[in-house]
């Protein structure tokens, strides 16, 4: 299921350019990391979590009334993020994410997941303008699984913020997708233009003793 958002929507809490625009795509039980993406946080504690209100707990199966593993993580049975009900929660990224993506387990309609970019922030809100099932079910692929976010042009992604009015927004192996640094380009440029080097000087080579 793909959707998309103009990011001149009511969402939005901060004012962006009208041709921006994000992406999002929900792949039912399709686990984390997908192609071009890193781990950057398996949640084995909170080391990288900025708790805003209420508790946030890293959790381990099985489930209890304080969270659930999403089903479509894999390995299974390993730590997972829990944001329970009143809490708050951000993860701040680097600078140059383009996208980033995370296993969403047991998917409520109370979750509430803020994104925060170089633009501006805007909210996903599950049932809502995400119109996937937002049940709660532990087990299905309908409500667990690959969530991913794009965005057009050269904005980037900053944090982003998990709130629950109940137990529990559940995440697990958060990924993400970078730009490459001006140095790595540079390096590429350099490359490509050597292997061009040496294959002229090859053929010019041939062709003079020929």
């Amino acid at each position: 299921m793909r959707f998309q958002l103009l990011a001149a929507v009511a969402a939005l809490t901060i004012a962006v350019p009208a041709s921006a625009a994000i992406n999002f795509s929900f792949d039912p039980g399709a686990p984390s990391p997908s192609a071009g993406f890193t781990v950057i946080d398996t949640f084995g504690n909170l080391g990288g979590v900025t708790v805003n209100a209420g508790q946030v707990l890293i959790k381990n199966p099985p489930s209890d009334p304080q969270g659930a593993p999403p089903a479509n993580s894999s390995p299974a049975g390993t730590s997972y993020l829990s944001v329970l009900g009143g809490g708050s929660a951000t993860i701040n990224f680097g600078p140059l994410v383009k996208a980033f993506q995370f296993d969403w387990g047991s998917i409520d309609s109370y979750n509430t997941l803020t994104i925060t970019s170089n633009q501006g922030s805007f909210v996903v809100s599950p049932g809502g303008n995400f119109p996937n099932d937002a049940n709660g079910n532990q087990f299905l692929p309908d409500t667990n699984g690959l969530f991913t976010v794009t965005r057009t042009g050269s904005d980037r992604f900053t944090s982003i913020t998990l709130t629950s009015s109940q137990n529990s927004f559940e995440i697990d192996n958060l990924a993400v997708s970078y730009v490459p640094e001006p140095a790595t380009w540079a390096m590429l440029i350099a490359g490509f233009g050597l292997v061009g080097m040496a294959a002229r000087r090859r053929r010019t080579i041939v062709s003079a003793t020929a």
